[in-house]
C-alpha cells in the first residue's frame, strides 16, 4: 500500500513513468527484478521493507545496480526509517526517505531528473529534509525530518493500475479469512499513543482523511473490481470516533453490504458499545484486539496505557454478537516477571477471543524498547534480520530464564486453543468457509518459528 501511494503520488505531481514489484509475489525475484531493470531502464529505483525484510530489500539494491551502475537506489519503509545506519551501510543505497514517502521521494525524483550528473553531491543531498545519506567519506547524515502531510484528501488513491490486483487474492491478506477477493484501505496516519516497541513512522499527530473521502474510495473499489470485502489498515482508525461512526454510517447507506475487517488492530478501550453494535449491523468480518500484555505495570511502562477492564467488557459484547475476534499478545518485555507472562496467558485464555496471536517482543532498532533491551544486556549479537519475525524470534527481554520463557509460550497456544468451547464458537462465528487450512498451518507454526524451520533446513 505504500508504495502504491508513493506510485501514484510521482504519477500526480510529475507524470513519472512508474513499475512496481512485490517480491511477496514473484517465484524468481532477481530474474524479474533484473528482466524489469534491462527493459524499463529506470532513471530511479525505491525500495521499501520491513526490517525482517531487509536482505532481500539490500539484495534488490544489488541486482538493480548491477543492471545499472548509474541508476539512483533510494530506499524507505520501516526498515530504513528505523535503522538508517543499517541501510546506508549498504553502498548500493544512495539515500533513505525517513518516515512518510511521498514528498520526500518527489523531491528526489526532481532533484535526479533536474540534476543527472551532480544529484549525489553532498551540496544536493544536503538540502533535501527528510532523508539519511553519506558523505563522501562514508559517514551518514541525517538531514531535518520533513513535517508529515496535513491534508490526506490531498494524496492520490493508490495506483492500483501498477499491479495485477487479482495476483494478490491468490494469497491471504492480513486477516485469517483465507484466500478470496478483497481490497485494503488507509484511512488515517499517526497515532496519539507512544508506545515503546513501535516504529511510528507517521508520527504521534493523528491525521485523518474525512469520512466522504473514504466511502468514495471503498465505492470505487467496489465497481472496479467487484469486492465487498475490505480490510482497514490503519493504526488506529477509531481515535476520531464521530469520523469513525460517519465511515460506518457512509457504508451502510453505500449499498455495498460490505464485509468489514480490522487486521491491525482497533483500539478496543475506545470503542463503545454504540459503535460495535454499528459494526455489527453495516457488516464485519473480523476485529483484531491487540491487548498486548495484562500486567498493568507493563501497560503503564510501556506507554500502551490500555484499559483492561474495558477491552474485556468490549471482548464479551463482540462475543454476544458473534463478530469474529482476535487478540494479540506480546511476551518477553524487559523486566517481565513469570507471573506477569502467566496473567497474560491466563487473560487471553478466559476471554471470548476466538484467536489469540501471541508475538515474541522484538527490540526493532530506532525504537525505545531497543535501548531497554541494549540497557539490560539483552540484544544477542548473533541476530539476522530475519529473526524480527515475532514467533520464533530469539530473543527475551523478560527476566525468565530462556528455556522457561519458550515453554511458556508454547503454552500460551495450548492453553488458548485446547477449549472445546472455543472450536465450536470458532466454527460457529468464523465469517468464511475457507481459510481453515491456512489457519492450521499458522497455528502449527507458532509453536515451531520459521528461525528455527530455517535452522533446521539450512543449518
Amino acid at each position: 500500500m505504500g508504495v502504491l501511494y508513493l506510485a501514484a503520488y510521482l504519477k500526480d505531481r510529475m507524470g513519472a513513468d512508474v513499475r512496481v514489484l512485490d517480491v511477496m509475489t514473484l517465484m524468481d525475484p532477481s530474474r524479474e527484478i533484473a528482466a524489469v531493470m534491462q527493459s524499463f531502464e529506470p532513471d530511479l529505483v525505491g525500495l521499501s521493507g520491513l526490517t525482517c525484510e531487509a536482505l532481500m530489500l539490500h539484495h534488490a539494491a544489488w541486482v538493480a545496480r548491477s543492471i545499472l551502475p548509474r541508476v539512483a537506489v533510494f530506499a524507505g519503509g520501516p526498515y530504513a526509517s528505523s535503522d538508517p545506519a543499517a541501510a546506508l551501510a549498504d553502498w548500493n543505497i544512495d539515500a533513505i526517505a525517513i518516515g512518510e514517502g511521498e514528498e520526500t521521494l518527489l523531491e528526489l525524483a526532481r532533484l535526479v531528473e533536474r540534476d543527472v550528473a551532480g544529484w549525489r553531491s553532498s551540496r544536493s543531498l544536503a538540502g533535501v529534509t527528510g532523508i539519511g545519506w553519506r558523505d563522501t567519506d562514508g559517514n551518514v547524515c541525517l538531514n531535518e525530518p520533513r513535517p508529515p502531510i496535513a491534508d490526506l484528501d490531498s494524496i492520490p488513491s493508490p495506483a492500483w493500475d501498477a499491479i495485477d490486483v487479482r495476483r494478490f487474492w491468490k494469497k491471504p491478506g492480513m486477516t485469517t479469512a483465507g484466500v478470496r477477493p478483497y481490497m485494503p484501505v488507509f484511512t488515517s496516519r499517526g497515532c496519539p499513543y507512544h508506545c515503546t516497541y513501535c516504529h511510528n513512522i507517521f508520527g504521534h499527530r493523528f491525521r485523518a482523511r474525512g469520512a466522504a473521502s473514504v466511502v468514495d474510495e471503498m465505492k470505487a473499489l467496489n465497481t472496479a473490481f467487484g469486492v465487498r470485502d475490505f480490510e482497514f489498515l490503519d493504526d488506529s482508525i477509531n481515535i476520531d470516533r464521530d469520523r469513525f461512526k460517519a465511515i460506518l454510517l457512509g457504508l451502510e447507506e453505500s449499498g455495498i453490504k460490505p464485509i468489514l475487517h480490522f487486521p491491525n488492530g482497533i483500539r478496543t478501550d475506545l470503542l463503545d458499545e454504540e459503535q460495535i453494535r454499528l459494526m455489527h449491523r453495516v457488516g464485519v468480518g473480523e476485529i483484531s484486539v491487540a491487548v498486548e500484555t495484562a500486567s498493568p505495570r507493563l501497560q503503564k511502562m510501556t506507554h500502551k496505557n490500555l484499559n483492561l477492564e474495558k477491552v474485556s467488557r468490549n471482548i464479551d459484547l463482540m462475543a454476544d454478537l458473534h463478530i469474529f475476534t482476535r487478540g494479540f499478545f506480546m511476551l518477553g518485555y524487559p523486566t517481565e516477571t513469570e507471573e506477569e507472562l502467566l496473567s497474560t496467558i491466563d487473560y487471553a485464555a478466559k476471554s471470548k477471543l476466538h484467536l489469540a496471536s501471541f508475538h515474541i517482543t522484538n527490540p526493532f532498532p530506532g525504537t525505545e524498547i531497543h535501548e531497554e533491551f541494549r540497557v539490560r544486556g539483552k540484544l544477542r549479537s548473533d541476530i539476522n534480520p530475519i529473526d524480527y519475525e515475532y514467533v520464533g524470534a530469539p530473543f527475551n527481554g523478560s527476566d525468565i530464564p530462556d528455556e522457561r520463557f519458550h515453554q511458556l509460550f508454547s503454552k500460551a497456544y495450548s492453553r488458548f486453543y485446547f477449549r472445546p468451547s472455543r472450536i465450536f464458537r470458532i466454527l460457529r462465528d468464523r465469517p468464511y468457509i475457507s481459510g481453515y487450512a491456512e489457519g492450521f498451518v499458522s497455528l502449527i507454526s507458532k509453536f515451531v518459528g520459521f528461525r528455527r524451520i530455517r535452522e533446521n533446513i539450512w543449518g
